[in-house]
């Protein structure tokens, strides 16, 4: 029996010592939790080191310490896992770990790009592990390494769109709001999620406009520079974006809906809110450099595949398309090759119908049936 099904407290590994998987697992101390960090390598924090001390920004200054290991033995050990990682490490990182997943865990990926959720309960089905896999639309907060090597991370999100293969959407919502309270909606399909996920469409029009200044290694605000351009470009994505969701029957929040819910805006013009981002101090420095996740990440794991999921679909996106080819000639790069979960998934010219159904919320396979 668990810990999660004997009722005492879960254990859980947060895969990923990036920004993100370490302000999830601040976030997760703060609501009574006792998470440990696994990373591949551990090199961020020096050789070896079992306990990692960060200093916090963001709010009131604080030193945050937790638990590292790089040992897959603890991800086996784990009731739950939340996996913090950009989409181009899900193959290398997580086909090593996916061996050691053992029945009954929950597998959670934060930000899920490119129906990963799916991957991953139909890759362990195929092994014979019973596991549910849960997508989050979004991360839980936003942050990033300062230059001092401290970290800035924002508040929790205000909600958090979550579907589940191998459980049903209302036991996915629960499992999360025990472990960061109560912000998680449930939706009945993975498709919903990852037509909610905004990053992919919201960095693109962001990075575009500034090339020059990643290529040449210049210190910008990624929201102090979102000006009207950057804006209209983001809003002709978005609408792109959200017929392709309604084409599947869903009714999604708007790129300035997700920017109020996450940093505590009223919803305005989008350069307007990217202004009050920068004024209240919680935006980034934008990419100074080409080699970067907004980028590498973005591209082939979340426009290419949303491109693929509106093939199936039969819905135009003229504007998203657009953006890909720019940014491969930009990068001399075949991002749609690089897009191997469309190829593994079979998207690429899928009935959508029958992908809706492939997607849509199933039984438990971790609980009583």
């Amino acid at each position: 029996m668990s810990a999660a099904s004997s009722g005492t407290e879960p254990r859980i590994v947060v895969v990923g010592a990036g920004a993100i998987g370490c302000a999830t697992a601040i976030h997760l101390q703060a609501a009574g939790h006792a998470p440990m960090l696994w990373s591949a390598s551990g090199r961020r924090f020096g050789p070896s080191p079992a306990r990692v001390a960060l200093q916090v920004r963001g709010g009131r200054p604080r030193a945050a310490h937790l638990d590292l290991t790089t040992d897959a033995a603890a991800v086996h050990a784990a009731d739950i896992i939340i996996v913090c990682l950009p989409g181009d490490a899900y193959a290398p990182v997580l086909g090593r770990l996916a061996p050691h997943w053992r029945d009954g865990q929950r597998v959670i990926v934060s930000g899920a790009l490119s129906l990963s959720p799916l991957w991953l309960h139909e890759q362990a089905r195929r092994r014979g592990q019973r596991i549910a896999a849960i997508g989050w639309a979004t991360t839980a907060t936003t942050a990033h390494f300062l230059a001092d090597g401290s970290l800035h991370m924002n508040p929790l999100r205000e909600r958090i769109d979550v579907a589940a293969a191998g459980t049903d959407p209302q036991t996915a919502q629960t499992l999360c709001a025990s472990l960061l309270g109560d912000r998680f909606v449930a939706a009945d399909n993975l498709l919903a999620i990852t037509l909610a996920n905004i990053n992919p469409i919201a960095h693109a029009a962001e990075v575009l406009p500034n090339l020059s200044r990643m290529d040449l290694g210049e210190r910008w605000p990624l929201f102090g520079c979102f000006t009207g351009v950057v804006a209209r470009l983001a809003e002709r994505l978005d609408e792109e974006r959200l017929a392709l969701a309604c084409a599947f029957g869903f009714a999604l929040p708007t790129l300035a809906q997700h920017y109020a819910r996450s940093y505590g805006l009223a919803p305005d013009a989008l350069e307007r809110m990217a202004a009050g981002i920068e004024a209240r101090g919680m935006g980034p420095l934008g990419p100074s450099r080409l080699a970067h996740r907004y980028v590498l990440e973005d591209v082939p794991y979340g426009m290419v595949f949303q491109e693929a999921l509106a093939r199936s679909a039969g819905v135009p996106s003229p504007v998203l398309s657009s953006c890909i080819e720019l940014l491969s000639a930009c990068y001399t790069r075949d991002f749609r090759a690089e897009a191997w979960l469309v190829r593994e998934l079979g998207v690429d010219g899928a009935d959508a119908g029958a992908l809706y159904k492939r997607c849509a919320a199933s039984r438990s396979a971790v609980s009583p049936r």
